[in-house]
């Protein structure tokens, strides 16, 4: 019986991959040989590892007893504990690592003997130190014993270290031995496998040959097989290089009302409106002399004609499969009414969007100066009154009218700090440079801070690309609160920065009354307050508007605060496009 070519194949590998197998077995048992060398070797150096920093750890804690002995400062005695707790960790070890070595088992013996007579004797010289004195811990440290003892512990160190350094160099001739026995194993391994691949290979090329007249003859039908796709859920049309339909899949009969019957063998123009359909044919023409494409490789929006004659949007993208003697091209189509209808949708949203921006913003215009200006007028008139009429009012006249003018300043800052919330954001400044110590310095001076009132830059602030009103309302605010709220005698104002990743983050701290941890979010919103208007004055906008801010600049703001005790405010800004500060804050 003569064997397919698939069969042969697939015995041929069937062959390599025993031969593969065999050698991977011996391969494996090599390679667990050698990975027990390695682990024994490990543990030897890992063992001599410990013995010496036992050795070395047994004399500092004699050489810090001494430092004691001599000083008196207990300080110098806080690393010895740890210096003995470490020692009995190594000590076990040791112990562990050589259980399978009777000889090292029995120096391991008088070794933890020895270390415990050489931590007593340190012990009752520390004791003497400590009540008899100097002198008396002197003489006990000068009789001999510690150094004998000494002497034994690194005399058994280093009989121990020569035992474990002889199994280490053991393990590392059978490691050398197994690692040249492995590069064996896979060198020949490795020209059996090419040997045996190579012979293959002229067997299937062989087989090949003779089949490759049947392949040809169906390498046509393949790639057109290739470029068609009936469950594709765009739709998929197939033309020839006349622009002649030859397949029109499923997806494609429901985008255009087509069934493949009906346009099979029938010109692809049949789905374009006009004056598409009457170019189509000329830029096919046009393509198949110059090589100059418009749409093949390329895709581009156009539109289709269904059955019924209405037109719709589509993408189109052409794909060229060229063929022995023809031209085959494959058309992908989706249909994107329902993304126009999505897109002209957003973009009416946006023009009313638009409108209803620029109405706000004549609204805010118009509303501030409706306000103030008879806001100026009752300002004026208020003033006037109580001036030229402060004799004629009781004092209960005079409260009212005090009340009636503070109203106004309110209402006064009250339309400034909405103005200044609705510019963040719409009105753009230069953006520059900005260097924060001076620019937080001026802000200081400004707000003038009194004589209780310490502000200070604990470290230096950075430089940052930005706009510089925008950066002075922001410390500005938060300053002018913590100097407005101050409760204490003595108040103190830090200011401080640090670089965390990507971002700046910045922190401005007091010791003022703080702030309960119900209220941290209320304090953003606009128009809060947490104390009554009439104790403390304040329009509630400040803290909205350096949210509002920092946030346009992609950082976020947040509080800390102990009741009693002060707040700090965090808020970051990023790092991209700044520099650090180089001058100190004072």
């Amino acid at each position: 019986m003569k064997w397919s070519i698939e069969r042969k194949v697939l015995a041929g590998f069937a062959v390599a991959l025993a031969i593969l197998a065999a050698i991977g077995w011996l391969a494996y048992q090599s390679t667990v040989s050698f990975m027990h060398a390695s682990a024994q070797a490990m543990h030897g150096q890992e063992t001599i590892t410990a013995l010496e920093e036992i050795f070395s750890l047994t004399n500092q804690a004699e050489t810090r007893q001494r430092i004691y002995l001599i000083s008196g400062v207990e300080r110098h005695l806080a690393p010895r504990r740890a210096y003995i707790d470490r020692i009995r960790i190594l000590l076990g070890k040791v112990h562990d690592a050589t259980a399978d070595n009777p000889g090292q088992q029995a120096l391991l013996r008088p070794l933890d003997v020895h270390i415990d007579a050489r931590l007593s004797l340190l012990e009752g010289v520390l004791k003497v130190r400590r009540e008899q004195g100097f002198e008396q811990a002197r003489l006990k440290l000068m009789a001999g014993d510690g150094e004998r003892e000494m002497d034994a512990i690194h005399e058994t160190v280093l009989q121990m270290e020569n035992g474990e350094t002889a199994r280490l160099q053991q393990w590392v001739d059978t490691s050398r031995a197994n690692a040249d026995r492995m590069l064996t194993i896979f060198f020949v391994a490795l020209v059996s496998v090419a040997i045996f691949f190579g012979l293959l290979f002229l067997f299937i090329a062989r087989e090949m040959a003779e089949r490759k007249q049947v392949e040809d003859a169906l390498r046509e039908s393949e790639a057109r097989m290739r470029a068609i796709f009936d469950t594709a859920v765009d739709g998929i049309v197939t033309i020839d290089e006349r622009g002649t339909i030859e397949r029109f899949n499923p997806a494609a009969e429901h985008m255009f009302g087509y069934t493949e019957a009906e346009v099979t063998g029938k010109n692809v123009s049949m789905l374009m409106p006009a004056p598409y359909r009457e170019a189509h044919d000329g830029y096919l023409a046009h393509y198949m002399q110059t090589g100059q494409r418009k749409i093949i490789g390329i895709g581009r929006e156009v539109v289709g004609q269904r059955k019924d004659g209405t037109t719709f949007p589509m993408d189109l993208a052409v794909g060229e499969t060229r063929q022995v003697d023809r031209h085959m091209f494959t058309g992908t189509l989706r249909d994107i009414s329902e993304r126009k209808q999505a897109q002209e949708q957003r973009d009416r949203l946006l023009h009313e969007l638009e409108s209803a921006n620029e109405e706000l913003k004549n609204f805010g215009y118009v509303v501030s100066h409706d306000l103030k200006a008879p806001l100026r007028a009752i300002g004026s008139l208020a003033n006037w009154l109580s001036t030229d009429y402060a004799d004629k009012f009781d004092n209960e006249g005079k409260e009212h009218m005090r009340l009636l003018i503070s109203r106004v300043y309110r209402m006064d800052g009250l339309i400034d700090g909405i103005l200044q919330y609705s510019r963040v954001g719409r009105v753009k400044e230069t953006v520059i440079a900005v260097e924060l110590n001076r620019l937080v310095r001026e802000v200081i001076d400004l707000l003038a801070p009194p004589a209780n009132i310490t502000v200070s830059i604990v470290n230096s602030l950075p430089t940052v690309m930005t706009e510089p009103t925008r950066i002075q309302q922001v410390f500005q605010n938060l300053l002018s609160n913590a100097i407005k709220y101050m409760d204490k005698p003595k108040g103190e104002i830090r200011i401080d920065c640090l670089a965390e990743g990507r971002q700046w983050k910045f922190s401005i701290t007091d010791n003022g009354p703080g702030i309960d941890q119900q209220h941290f979010e209320k304090i953003f919103q606009l128009f809060q307050t947490l104390a009554p208007r009439d104790r403390v004055e304040s329009t509630g906008v400040g803290l909205s508007l350096v949210k509002k801010i920092v946030e346009m600049y992609g950082g976020r703001i947040w509080l800390e605060s102990t009741v009693g005790q002060g707040s700090t405010f965090f808020f970051t800004l990023p790092r991209a496009a700044a520099t650090a500060g180089s001058s100190k804050g004072t």
